[in-house]
């Protein structure tokens, strides 16, 4: 294991809302793959001249004290489609509230080269250095680490006096103490909103405007994204439930079913302009969307959770990890998972008579075209059903398997 180090230790605050980072660097620096152990996700990585990030990643942390969001970019000196890492990028810096900007620099023994490679980087954010933090990559492949270190502290000190400050790490770091070091950062400033003017992107990228039909077609969605937002924002106001939990259970629903239809709102204009659009125009239309989704998503989830009588995004709250089956009963405490869905059990269930239909105690539907929410009744087994999974859990005793497997 190589122990990550910071230049300037911060004590993290406890913030309401789940903050936001972004991640910039050169190709093969590491962001992506940076991303994926911390989030657990698996968003594809790859080596040599062309940068494998070419969506719009909004990924929430798994490990660490804290939750927080990291947005993955392309690489800034990308060879290849440079218009549209461009366009994706600028997207990435502007789609939502940002707290801090990772800048990652692979680790290399000549420190003059790292000082170059993040000014390159640093010029699309000149006017946000106050959020920047640099990443050191590879810190592993230092061979005189504590002296390293000092040292290039020191000249990106001397350099940029401006600079927030500076971590290192490796692969072979432990992800809860690099999540930790992060979060302390990121919660130490403030969210804020990044404007990135025409010219000052024209400046660094020979890119053009959208088309008109583009810009009909987006000005269109939005229009659908706005009513939806405004829809969903007037339920959440006039939420009256007979008890607070059944008031948290009814706002946290309306997060996932409002992102669900943000969802399909975007993969409906996909479907329809996609075939009449060239492939350069078609991918800056469906990446100005897909930062809007983020940006809307975001910002109802910012009106609903201060409804509710918790802190959604609180890893510490055990309402946050203590969930009881719907169908079995049993009480379970989360050890690992992501939001969602989650399984009833202990290991997976494969077998074809479970239920993989996800359950709410409440769900939402339009009667008279009005939204609606009501409570959700839970569906009885038939004996045949019940014979089934009695058999399918005496023979899996011996695997000590419990639960029901049903997911919820």
């Amino acid at each position: 294991m190589v122990k990550p180090l910071i230049q300037r230790q911060l004590i993290p605050k406890t913030l309401s809302y789940k903050p936001c980072a972004i991640m910039m660097g050169r190709i093969s620096t590491g962001k992506t793959t940076l991303v994926n152990l911390l989030c657990g996700t698996q968003h594809e990585v790859g080596e040599g001249e062309g940068s494998f990030t070419r969506n719009l990643f909004l990924n929430d942390t798994s490990c660490g004290n804290n939750a927080f969001s990291l947005i993955d970019t392309p690489g800034t000196n990308s060879s290849s489609e440079t218009y549209k890492h461009a366009i994706l990028l600028r997207a990435d810096l502007t789609a939502t509230k940002i707290n801090t900007i990772f800048i990652i620099i692979e680790y290399h023994c000549r420190f003059d080269n790292m000082i170059d490679n993040y000014y390159e980087v640093e010029q699309l954010v000149y006017n946000y250095v106050n959020k920047v933090v640099v990443l050191i990559s590879h810190w592993d492949q230092s061979k005189n680490s504590q002296n390293n270190y000092e040292e290039i502290c020191k000249k990106f000190q001397n350099e940029y006096p401006t600079l927030n400050n500076l971590i290192f790490y490796s692969e072979r770091s432990s992800k809860a103490e690099l999540a930790n070091l992060i979060y302390g950062c990121v919660s130490n400033m403030e969210k804020d909103k990044l404007e990135i003017k025409d010219e000052q992107f024209f400046l660094k990228f020979n890119v053009y405007q959208m088309k008109t039909k583009l810009k009909v077609s987006y000005n269109e969605y939005q229009r659908k994204a706005i009513l939806l937002s405004k829809e969903y924002t007037e339920l959440i106001l006039s939420v009256q439930c007979q008890s607070v939990e059944d008031k948290d259970e009814v706002i946290h629903m309306t997060i996932v079913y409002f992102k669900d239809e943000m969802e399909a709102l975007l993969n409906e204009f996909r479907a329809k302009h996609g075939l009449d659009m060239v492939e350069l125009d078609y991918y800056v239309f469906v990446v100005k969307l897909e930062k809007e989704n983020v940006k809307i998503c975001y910002d109802f989830v910012e009106r609903a959770v201060p409804l509710m009588s918790y802190n959604l995004f609180d890893n510490k709250d055990p309402r946050n990890l203590i969930k009881r089956c719907p169908y079995c009963q049993l009480i379970w405490f989360k050890t690992e998972g992501y939001d969602g869905t989650t399984t009833c059990g202990n290991s997976d269930f494969k077998s074809n008579s479970i239920n993989k239909k996800v359950f709410w105690k409440y769900k939402m539907r339009r009667k008279g075209g009005k939204l609606q929410w009501e409570k959700t009744p839970i569906e009885k087994e038939t004996p045949e059903q019940k014979l089934e999974e009695t058999l399918k859990d005496q023979n899996a005793a011996s695997s000590k398997r419990v639960g029901c497997g049903k997911q919820f």
